[in-house]
């Protein structure tokens, strides 16, 4: 049943929080209180609309892709759009006692946007990570990495070993090599590595 899961297709998976994006910004649209934070949440929503569409265009223009960045990022991208959905639908026209039982603030949009900046930034990330022409490397930290800063290194060198150029992915056999000095970063680096060979 797990085997059956993890063999789901990317783009499938990439499928799903662009339609939740889309959801999401016929909500902003049809809002009608808290029109403001709603229109902030839409643009939100567009900028990782259009990250998730290059990252689909990325998986089928590339041959082989290392997905485990790409599951966990959306992932995650998912989860917040889903709160997102859920949040601005509240701001739809409902009865008196509708609006009473479902009270929405500010704090909650604030607390939204705060989320979908991190998914903003971790989009950002994982397209930097695959764009070896440009050279960027994707080495910064991404938000969805804050508490684990190896692991964003060690998915960026191990994506560099998979897709960039020859330059590069010496380099990032060196940089895992120095990092795989720590026994913790070795046994991140070795179950990386076996998921990447399976």
């Amino acid at each position: 049943m797990a085997s059956a899961i993890e063999e789901k297709r990317i783009e499938d998976e990439l499928s799903y929080p662009i339609l939740l994006a889309e959801r999401v910004r016929a909500a902003v649209d049809d809002a009608e209180s808290f029109k403001m934070e709603c229109g902030e949440v839409g643009k939100q929503v567009d900028r990782l609309s259009q990250m998730l569409r290059t990252v689909v265009r990325l998986t089928t223009s590339v041959q082989s892709l290392y997905e485990r960045p790409v599951r966990r990022v959306i992932s995650e991208v998912s989860k917040n759009l889903e709160r997102a959905l859920t949040l601005v639908r509240k701001c739809k026209r409902q009865s008196i006692l509708r609006r009473v039982v479902t009270i929405v603030s500010v704090a909650d949009f604030r607390k939204l946007l705060n989320l979908l900046d991190a998914s903003v930034g971790d989009m950002r990330w994982l397209l930097s990570i695959f764009d070896t022409e440009n050279g960027s490397g994707g080495i910064a930290l991404p938000p969805i990495a804050s508490n684990d800063p190896i692991l964003s290194w060690i998915w960026s060198y191990i994506a560099m070993i998979h897709v960039g150029p020859l330059s590069d992915r010496i380099e990032a056999a060196n940089s895992l090599a120095s990092l795989a000095t720590d026994h913790r970063n070795k046994k991140i680096i070795v179950e990386r590595a076996v998921f990447l060979l399976c």
